[in-house]
């Protein structure tokens, strides 16, 4: 789809420069009208410059501003506002350019006939596909307010959980980079000097002094190299966790064994599971459609292959909870409330009780996060700082017994 830079006119007079993504020179007038713009000057944008552009402005979308959005569909709904003006009105009232550009290429979508999932369906990547299917079954099915709410809802406890998390690990972080900062300050500046304070004295140095000096001068003298060499292999390993799938896929199991790092990612992957699973089952989603939807929500690639064997189980007839079995991904407990969900004919509800409680879980494993962390942490420092200080006090020790000697 072409891109033109717009450079334009409004109702009052004011100069505006846009990016606008048109189907073609006839839809781009229109769309001028829609918005009420007056051209003075129209220029095709290379498309690779164009679609870079996108990208960046739609970046700036964060879960806060979806909640937002969804919150005020819902109220536009249930007020009776027509999707078109309620969407315009949005539009003009939001502080975000990109979410301003989607409600205005929307709102106009759907004046000149579009339904409101196909139009929303272009914004995919920004909205969430399970998002863009359940606005599917709500238009269908004329319950839009209900799904709105529900995809407001499910994002703000996405927001309020990862909100925790990175609350919980700020005290953590802080103390591991400064402890960092100060075993740096202790290998390159303090030891340096109290080797050459040694080599003066001529003191014998034991096993572990030798040894922390050692790592001392090759961390001094080589220290540029080591951090160009840390950042080229964090550089290598973003760029096969995005290019190679079996590495990306080896390093995400690697992760959910990781302690607390692992029992974190789990727990949020059932929640999402069970609640998004809930979600679409109730709206009317088939069960292979649902989870085929569900597949490509998945980052964590264990979950992702796991989803797409459950869902060719399914295919062949098989039940969900023996397809949830087979993946063994699933807990015995997940596998056990799914399957008396199935026998009961209450798989939404029973799916409502697991993602109500993993989010407990998780919620309760933020809150004792630190608290988790800091022994291992203050463990961890007092090892290494053990180290470094017998490595001083044993020739110092050393030094005085001679000079004792002596005298």
């Amino acid at each position: 789809m072409p891109y033109y830079r717009i450079k334009a006119v409004d109702s009052s007079g004011k100069e505006v420069v846009r990016s606008l993504e048109a189907d073609n020179d006839f839809q781009l007038i229109s769309f001028l009208n829609f918005l009420n713009l007056t051209p003075v000057s129209v220029s095709r944008m290379p498309y690779i410059l164009g679609k870079i552009q996108r990208f960046f402005l739609f970046r700036s979308v964060k879960r806060k501003d979806l909640i937002d959005l969804f919150e005020n569909l819902q109220l536009i709904v249930r007020s009776g506002v027509p999707l078109s003006t309620g969407m315009w009105d949005l539009a003009e009232e939001s502080d975000n350019p990109a979410i301003r550009d989607m409600l205005q290429d929307i709102a106009y979508r759907i004046q000149t006939g579009m339904s409101l999932s196909s139009a929303m369906a272009r914004y995919e990547k920004v909205l969430g596909p399970i998002a863009v299917n359940l606005i599917k079954i709500g238009e269908e099915t004329g319950t839009l307010e209900k799904v709105f709410g529900d995809i407001s809802a499910h994002y703000r406890r996405m927001e309020e959980f990862t909100g925790k998390v990175r609350q919980a690990l700020i005290y953590p972080a802080f103390a591991l980079v400064t402890v960092a900062i100060a075993l740096l300050f202790w290998l390159l500046y303090v030891m340096p000097r109290l080797s050459e304070l040694f080599s003066n004295l001529r003191v014998d140095l034991p096993a572990i002094t030798v040894a922390v000096l050692n790592v001392s001068h090759f961390i001094g003298n080589y220290f540029p190299f080591i951090t160009l060499l840390l950042t080229l292999l964090f550089i290598s390993f973003l760029i096969l966790r995005r290019k190679n799938e079996k590495f990306r896929y080896v390093t995400d199991k690697i992760l959910l064994k990781i302690p607390i790092v692992g029992t974190v990612l789990l727990s949020f992957n059932y929640a999402f599971f069970s609640e998004y699973m809930k979600l679409m089952i109730s709206a009317g989603i088939s069960l292979y459609d649902t989870l085929q939807i569900l597949e490509k929500s998945f980052n964590n690639r264990v979950f992702k292959k796991a989803i797409a064997l459950l869902r060719d189980h399914v295919s062949t007839g098989g039940s969900v909870s023996s397809g949830m079995k087979k993946s063994q991904v699933f807990p015995s407990l997940m596998i056990r409330m799914v399957g008396v969900g199935e026998e009961t004919g209450a798989l939404d509800e029973q799916l409502g009780y697991l993602s109500e409680h993993y989010y407990t879980k998780l919620d309760h494993i933020t809150q004792n996060i630190a608290k988790i962390i800091e022994p291992v942490m203050i463990i961890t420092v007092g090892v290494f700082m053990g180290i470094i200080m017998i490595s001083l006090i044993l020739p110092i020790y050393d030094l005085i017994g001679k000079i004792g000697r002596e005298f």
